[in-house]
């Protein structure tokens, strides 16, 4: 009996339809998928009303925005000046300041037994660096320094305040119609190519014999005032003039250690002469342009010009800038050249100096850079006559932009005959934006 019922279910099943037995589950299925779709599909509808519903309301808030700054300035018959919200920094944000520190250490290796930092190693310069934005356009930038120098078997550690200055790039009523920046306090000037770039930045570990003859064994700054101007062209090309009044600072390094405050005490001592000195306020103008060759040259020429208000002293230079980028690569070719002249009374006379160097720079690759650099000047001195010259290679490794390690030597020629053979050891390492590599 059994096996009969099993004959007749098999049969059943043999003359059955295929998979009328999974009907049922199938429909269930396609039900649940349908209730599914049906309900993403409300959703989908609801959240679509929900921001279109969002859209309109922002929409009637940004029109009501628009409408009361319109109102305000027609109470008051007159046109507002432009008002830009204030620029986050790079780390501080809106209200904390950036703030940089960088080291400049070095070692020094020559045959000059005069030299007090012959054969030390000496953490050279120590600079912080804080800035900001105040307002909206105005930025402020504090630059003190730190610096260790050596006197026989004396260390003394001197304070300067390098740079303390207010920048602003957006000038009320004035900014609107002409691209006008005024800056104003202590800074370093802007004559020439090198002397407004902190040594920090530089290619090389000395100082230009130049810019040590004429300005002193440190960048030339002052207080004041200075007003920058892009000027438009049909040309299209960058042009740029300055215009400042400033101080007029004995240039120089004082040392109170010196006892009678002398700035110049030990310079002619030294080698380098006198700096220039000014009588009374000093005015400075400069303007420099850009010439662009294809997409991968430029070329850019500046003029300075610096006189004192008695008109006795004046200080005139020209640099040229040419650079040539490799497209593609890190490779970089670059020529920088600056020549100054210097007209001031001595001893009841006329005396004129002149002076300048010449750099090299081949950018190998990411982290590499090489280069040289020919040095001559004349001392600003009537004792001394003739002039002076160097000549130097280096060579740079960049293992980021905040920190370098550089070796370089440099081969003298002195106004008295005697040669120099100086060796450096630089590393540079810092913290925060202001200890970047510069680029351009």
């Amino acid at each position: 009996m059994r096996k009969r019922y099993l004959l007749v279910f098999l049969a059943f099943l043999l003359i059955s339809p295929p998979g009328i037995l999974a009907e049922q589950g199938q429909g269930e299925a396609s039900e649940s998928v349908r209730e599914r779709l049906d309900r993403l599909q409300q959703e989908l509808d609801d959240l679509k009303r929900e921001h279109e519903a969002q859209i309109r309301k922002l929409e009637e808030e940004l029109a009501t925005q628009k409408e009361e700054p319109a109102a305000r300035e027609e109470s008051r018959g007159r046109a507002g000046p432009p008002h830009q919200a204030a620029p986050v920094g790079s780390y501080g944000g809106i209200m904390n300041p950036d703030i940089s520190v960088i080291a400049d250490v070095q070692a020094l290796f020559t045959n000059n037994r005069e030299d007090d930092n012959r054969n030390k190693v000496r953490v050279k310069h120590l600079e912080f660096a804080f800035q900001g934005y105040l307002y909206p356009g105005i930025r402020a930038d504090i630059v003190p320094a730190l610096e260790m120098e050596y006197e026989g078997d004396d260390v003394n550690v001197e304070i300067d305040l390098e740079e303390a200055y207010l920048t602003a790039s957006q000038v009320p009523y004035v900014s609107e119609y002409v691209p006008l920046e005024l800056q104003i306090g202590r800074k370093f000037m802007n004559f020439g190519r090198l002397n407004a770039i902190h040594s920090h930045h530089w290619a090389f570990a000395d100082m230009p014999l130049v810019s040590q003859n004429f300005f002193g064994p440190h960048a030339w700054y002052d207080d004041g005032i200075q007003g920058s101007l892009t000027v438009p062209n049909p040309w299209d090309l960058y042009l740029k003039t300055t215009f400042g009044y400033w101080n007029g600072r004995r240039l120089g390094h004082a040392h109170a250690h010196h006892g009678d405050g002398d700035d110049h005490e030990n310079d002619h001592d030294n080698g380098h002469g006198e700096p220039v000195e000014w009588d009374g306020r000093v005015f400075l103008s400069r303007t420099v342009l850009g010439l662009p060759f294809g997409r991968a040259s430029d070329l850019l020429l500046g003029c300075s010009v610096s006189w004192d208000e008695s008109g006795n002293t004046s200080l005139v230079g020209g640099d040229l800038t040419f650079t040539h980028r490799f497209p593609g690569t890190y490779r970089r070719l670059r020529w920088q050249n600056e020549f100054m002249s210097v007209k001031t009374p001595r001893e009841g006379e006329e005396f004129r100096r002149h002076g300048g160097y010449s750099l090299l720079t081949f950018s190998l690759g990411r982290y590499w850079e090489t280069g040289g650099r020919y040095d001559r000047s004349q001392i600003l001195d009537p004792r001394v006559g003739g002039d002076e010259w160097a000549s130097s290679g280096f060579i740079t490794y960049y293992l980021t932009h905040s920190l370098y390690a550089r070796g370089q030597y440099r081969f003298r020629r002195m106004v008295d005959g005697d040669e120099e053979h100086n060796g450096y050891l630089q590393l540079v390492f810092g913290l925060g934006p202001h200890s970047h590599r510069l680029e351009d």
